[in-house]
């Protein structure tokens, strides 16, 4: 079976509305999606699969532009953050149009893949407003979500938009230029993919494209609604993410039995058409896109530019964090990366880090049990502020909590959550904690739980 079974969506806590240094804020009537400073593709990754309900399969398919490593493969480090099986292969795909492809497999192929980006301009771009950070994932071998109708693609080499190695910032040619050649590759791709799946036209329209004029030109060719547009105006262009986040949006909207004409043009164009299965609304894990866009946080310019390392600002005078090693990172990989506990056989409580000996009754032994504690709810019994952190935040909130089930954890919550009190739901959730010598320390963060309420 040709299709997709379940979906995600993730979508960061921020947003910014304005680009403006100096002056009161003008906004542009425009937002795009912002990633706190401790999320990347990895950890957006993991937070789009972590809501499908029993992601499957023999693959993992990363999806980027933006990957933290160069030649490391970045899908390894989401692999085992999943807790995924050893014989599951982990891979990325890189490039503009690496999000396509990826559905492209996964939907013809089978196992789970996630499209992810954060993109950073230079400040004062005139793109800076228009590109955004997103991730979506997808469960192929199914059609509950959506039954593949067609598939077609259209490849054209043109220098549109590169990144030399070492760079941080994409370059981009005058989109005047390539608009017409993309939105030409999008066109001729849509109409060979109607005509082999017997359509004339399709229920939604959704475009996806590197090039705000081309996206623009195809809608109105293909009669889109423009319902991806005013997305595209409340996240921005997301890379490789976009895509998957249009798709799941509108498979978010799509009712059974409706068909739905995606297009990528990027390099070229990838065009699929997709009819929505019967049960398309239980496909999805987590909350719908456009709930989330409600759920966002307006960020300050000032605070967005600190956090992407775009303005050197003077931190506490503290040495920096000491970068991990590579033999404890295999040692302890099970409570790095999946936050398992070992749980007694004589007592039944839970010990962190895992240990031989329970920290509870005080007996050693081999008859310990690991259990992970990242999908547990927590409650905060202790709270303080570290005001010399290292993090491009004034203060952050260290916590401890005791988690459902037994188990107890210090660690830092994630930004922005300063109402944090003794009696707090929090859960995990995977986050960067900082990078030391070339090296990315990946753990886990708290954060209050969507139904969290204060304690007395």
């Amino acid at each position: 079976m040709a299709g997709i079974d379940a979906y995600a969506a993730y979508l960061p806590a921020y947003a910014l509305t304005h680009n403006t240094l100096d002056g009161p804020p003008r906004s542009r009537g425009i937002a795009r999606s912002v990633a706190g400073f401790d999320e990347d593709v990895i950890t957006m990754a993991v937070e789009a699969l972590r809501q499908l309900s029993d992601p499957s399969g023999d693959r993992l398919l990363l999806a980027t532009t933006s990957a933290p490593y160069e030649a490391k493969t970045s899908a390894g480090v989401v692999h085992e953050a999943l807790g995924l099986d050893a014989g599951v292969a982990a891979l990325d795909l890189r490039g503009h149009r690496s999000g396509a492809t990826a559905l492209d497999l996964v939907t013809r192929a089978g196992g789970y893949a996630a499209l992810a980006d954060l993109r950073t301009t230079r400040p004062g771009a005139p793109d800076e407003l228009a590109q955004g950070d997103a991730a979506a994932a997808f469960t192929g071998g199914g059609e509950r979500a959506a039954e593949l109708l067609a598939r077609a693609g259209h490849t054209t080499e043109l220098l549109e938009r590169w990144r030399l190695p070492g760079e941080r910032h994409d370059r981009v040619w005058d989109e005047r230029f390539t608009a017409d050649i993309l939105a030409a590759a999008g066109l001729d791709a849509a109409r060979r993919a109607l005509t082999a799946a017997g359509l004339d036209a399709a229920d939604h329209v959704v475009v996806s494209s590197s090039n705000a004029r081309a996206a623009a030109a195809l809608r109105r060719a293909l009669g889109g609604s423009g319902e991806d547009g005013k997305l595209e105006k409340a996240t921005g262009f997301t890379g490789a993410a976009h895509p998957g986040l249009l798709l799941a949006d509108a498979l978010d909207r799509a009712e059974p039995g409706q068909s739905i004409l995606l297009v990528s043009a990027t390099e070229g164009a990838d065009a699929f058409v997709f009819r929505a299965g019967a049960g398309v609304r239980e496909a999805r894990s987590g909350p719908s896109v456009r709930a989330q866009l409600e759920a966002r946080e307006e960020l300050g310019y000032g605070r967005y530019l600190r956090w992407r390392g775009l303005l050197d600002v003077q931190g506490p005078a503290r040495p920096a964090a000491p970068a991990p090693a590579a033999p404890p990172m295999v040692r302890r990989a099970g409570w790095k990366y999946r936050l398992e506990g070992s749980q007694c056989g004589a007592c039944g409580k839970v010990t962190t880090p895992p240990s031989r000996v329970c920290a509870a009754c005080g007996i050693a032994g081999d008859g310990t049990a690991k259990v992970s504690l990242r999908d547990r709810t927590a409650t905060v019994v202790s709270v303080t502020r570290d005001h010399l952190t290292t993090m491009p935040e004034p203060d952050v909130a260290i916590v401890v909590v005791d988690f459902d089930g037994g188990g107890r954890l210090s660690a830092y919550a994630t930004p922005g959550t300063g109402a944090i009190a003794v009696g707090t739901a929090m859960e995990p959730t995977f986050r960067r904690m900082w990078t030391t010598d070339g090296i990315h320390n990946y753990f886990w963060k708290l954060r209050p739980a969507k139904d969290s309420t204060d304690g007395e």
